[in-house]
């Protein structure tokens, strides 16, 4: 530690040091970890070929880096930590709260990393292949948004979709593909909408897919154009 610093000045100035470190390494370690978690982690869990527990520290590290190097202000930190910490819990015991009340606070989580992130991925600094990491996990996580968002339609209205191995508790894994098979137009998941409001949200989802990654994209390359003059 430095002379002259407290700790708490100490830990702030460690922060914005990484922060401020070129090229944003935390939007690669990000992406990284989402991808493990999404499509390695989850479908394991489902298939009981590992412990929850590997799923809940991917989860810890994600949002670890999301509250203490992605986010800016202290009110997001807050607002991140809450939605994170509260889920967690309802998690480790069970009943302590309703299912439509964790589901939205994972929802509002993910809303709030999802947006921590774009506001990075398009502020100041370099356009380089972390900034475009960054932006492939702004992707995955709408596509991680939408997943929540089946999932807590068919507990409220059960049976707005057929195809699923438990309609009282959708398997994460199963929603997961049902989102990213709507999302990229694939459409195979096996899983099919049933009522209007499903068959309504998974349009959505579809046109979200094909529009997203074209704006996202000209984004990324308007920055570095005018960035690189």
């Amino acid at each position: 530690m430095s002379a002259g610093l407290t700790p708490a000045r100490h830990a702030g100035a460690v922060r914005h040091s990484l922060l401020s470190r070129e090229p944003g390494w935390q939007f690669s370690v990000m992406l990284a970890l989402d991808v493990v978690m999404l499509f390695v982690a989850v479908p394991a869990l489902t298939a009981g070929e590992v412990d929850r527990s590997l799923v809940f520290l991917l989860q810890f590290i994600l949002a670890a880096i999301a509250i203490g190097l992605l986010a800016k202000s202290p009110w997001l930190r807050g607002a991140l930590a809450a939605s994170f910490a509260i889920p967690l819990l309802a998690r480790l015991l069970p009943g302590l709260l309703p299912q439509a009340t964790t589901l939205t606070m994972v929802f509002a989580y993910n809303v709030l990393v999802t947006a921590a992130m774009a506001r990075a991925v398009f502020g100041p600094g370099e356009v380089n292949h972390h900034r475009i990491a960054g932006a492939i996990f702004i992707y995955l996580n709408v596509g991680l948004l939408f997943a929540v968002a089946y999932t807590g339609l068919q507990l409220a209205i059960p049976g707005a979709f057929s195809g699923l191995a438990d309609h009282a508790r959708p398997h994460p894994s199963s929603m997961i593909h049902l989102s990213f098979s709507t999302m990229t137009a694939i459409g195979n998941s096996g899983i099919t909408p049933q009522s209007p409001f499903a068959a309504s949200l998974s349009d959505l989802q579809t046109i979200v897919g094909q529009l997203f990654p074209a704006i996202l994209l000209s984004r990324l390359v308007g920055l570095h154009v005018s960035r690189s003059r």
